[in-house]
């Protein structure tokens, strides 16, 4: 099915063969986390933000206080897939810290305390298997077990200028990120609103990552950014389908362009990663960074047998062989009837 890139097969289509968004959002209905689902994740949520503010606020050892909680990621931005095995329930929740003059510069000392917090809130928890705060990074991941939810706690300071915007100092002065966590999630919400179909799309895109086993290397973000990126310098897709199949040529083609969006400030800086994947807030931050030559090549390679076998899709005339070739792309779940 794979062919090399140049020499790509042109497939003649036929109308019949395409799959339309009614029966796509049928396959994403499958997916998707739903909504009467979400009570008892929110239920935890809620839970961990209201003790954890009140062990903050009265902690006498530190100066710091919380001025404002924001829940971020895939659960605010409408995108968010169902848990599975391998692929938990993931929610973001950033901490805008302020107080202590230090935070800026390593927030080691704030990661620990919050360790402990979570060891108070939680006393019948393994915290040392529940909770994961190693190496140089922006949050703490705290795991439910049994639900399948996990809270990445990210804790932000506050800057005076620019308006908006954050720094995320990582564990043992690992290096500064500043973005606005708000701006992305108002970039987002735009760009679902322009697009009815960004949402759903995205959320095919996902599921082929975690199938492909392409995470944690290809993050959710970076797939956003991506389609967002088409929608704005190629046009609104709406089709599902060839949303999906756009995102596909443009990953998997030999010329990956430098990403980055008109609304953000600075410069993109030097960078020696395959690809650059600017936030669209900040064009010095690369939603690609932690992508090596060996992992985004790997990642081209699937998404070109995902253009080949999608594009041959459609230019077969046989429904169950058109969905045969959609399995090979999205595994074995995929199922585009009515529930």
């Amino acid at each position: 099915m794979n062919t090399k890139k140049g020499a790509r097969k042109v497939y003649r289509r036929r109308t019949a063969m395409k799959l339309t968004n009614s029966e796509l959002k049928n396959f994403v209905h499958r997916i998707k986390l739903k909504q009467e689902n979400m009570g008892k994740y929110r239920d935890q949520l809620t839970h961990l933000k209201d003790k954890l503010q009140d062990k903050i606020k009265n902690d006498e050892r530190n100066a710091i206080r919380v001025t404002k909680f924001l829940i971020a990621g895939s659960w605010k931005k409408h995108t968010i897939l169902r848990h599975t095995g391998e692929h938990p329930i993931d929610i973001d929740l950033i901490l805008y810290v302020e107080g202590d003059a230090n935070l800026a510069k390593d927030l080691k000392k704030l990661h620990d305390f919050v360790y402990d917090y979570l060891a108070s809130i939680y006393p019948t928890k393994d915290i040392e298997r529940d909770v994961d705060m190693e190496g140089n990074t922006k949050s703490i991941k705290i795991k439910f077990i049994s639900s399948g939810l996990e809270i990445d706690i990210v804790p932000v300071v506050p800057l005076a200028s620019p308006a908006g915007y954050v720094l995320q100092p990582q564990r043992g002065g690992g290096g500064k990120y500043t973005t606005s966590v708000e701006g992305q999630l108002a970039f987002a919400k735009n760009r679902y609103q322009a697009n009815n179909s960004f949402n759903a799309i995205v959320r095919c895109l996902k599921w082929w990552r975690n199938y492909k086993e392409l995470k944690p290397e290809l993050t959710s973000f970076m797939i956003e950014l991506i389609v967002a990126y088409l929608d704005v310098n190629e046009g609104i897709e709406t089709n599902i389908e060839e949303g999906i199949i756009r995102f596909f040529r443009f990953v998997s083609g030999p010329n990956f362009p430098v990403i980055k969006f008109k609304e953000a400030i600075n410069q993109i800086p030097v960078y020696s990663t395959p690809v650059f994947i600017g936030d669209p807030t900040n064009n010095e931050n690369n939603a690609g960074k932690k992508t090596d030559t060996i992992t985004w090549a790997d990642i081209a390679k699937e998404a070109d047998f995902a253009f080949e076998a999608l594009n041959y899709a459609q230019s077969i005339n046989t429904g169950g062989s058109t969905n045969e070739e959609w399995k090979s792309v999205f595994g074995p779940s995929f199922n585009i009837n009515q529930d």
